[in-house]
């Protein structure tokens, strides 16, 4: 079986690539990007600040329910 007899059809194949191999290339990329967010500094800062503004949420209304 031979693949693209015709320019034509070489022409879509070409087309065809030029289309989706930047569109995998720009998703792949972004996953990876976005998934390195989980290690960075300041995200992990502020996800320790709003743990610790959640507990203290908690805290407060126990608090006022016992009061």
């Amino acid at each position: 079986m031979a693949l693209a007899y015709t320019a034509n059809t070489w022409t879509q194949v070409v087309v065809a690539f030029s289309i989706f191999v930047p569109v995998v290339i720009a998703a792949s990329l972004t996953v990876v990007i976005l998934r390195g967010k989980r290690n960075d500094p300041d995200e992990q800062r502020w996800r320790r600040q709003a743990e610790e503004r959640k507990r203290l949420d908690r805290e407060s209304e126990s608090h006022n329910e016992r009061t």
